[in-house]
């Protein structure tokens, strides 16, 4: 008799156990960068680099194709791996959470001015690391997190859509 009243208490314990045991991975909030860190260039293995006025270093890892070069008001299709300069640590990716397909930017104009400079003149296929000092990244943003980072964007232009 003791038994069956026991046994309510223990099925509910049984039945919550096994669904806090099962939300214990899955965090929806979560973002995987997993296929993001096979898209990082080694800049020591650049073809060239030159910094500018505006103090962006530009790495130029391998020679896109075709006849258009990308233009202020273009839109284009990127794949791209924003990491901090210092810690690598990644904040932003078009490989996030296991995606393989590029971005498209409708309005290069909406970028931070860095990565927007660093893609004017690329040709589809082109690869670049941009280093991007603060001013020209988030630093004049309400982004608190990277507003003081130098910031390292891996780029690869996919397209450029006429």
């Amino acid at each position: 008799m003791n038994f069956l009243k026991q046994t309510p208490f223990f099925l509910v314990l049984i039945i919550s156990g096994f669904f806090l045991s099962s939300c214990e991975e899955d965090n929806r909030f979560k973002i995987d960068y997993t296929l993001a860190e096979d898209h990082i260039y080694d800049i020591s293995a650049a073809d060239s680099s030159v910094t500018r006025e505006s103090g962006l270093t530009i790495y130029f890892i391998e020679e896109g194709s075709g006849i258009f070069e990308v233009e202020r008001r273009d839109q284009v299709r990127v794949f791209y791996t924003g990491r901090k300069w210092v810690t690598g640590e990644i904040f932003d990716s078009s490989f996030k959470n296991g995606v393989t397909t590029p971005v498209t930017f409708n309005n290069i104009g909406g970028l931070v001015e860095g990565f927007k400079e660093g893609l004017i003149g690329m040709k589809e296929g082109e690869k670049r690391v941009l280093i991007i000092p603060p001013d020209l990244g988030y630093g004049d943003s309400n982004n608190r997190n990277l507003r003081d980072d130098t910031l390292r964007f891996d780029i690869e232009l996919a397209e450029i859509l006429l």
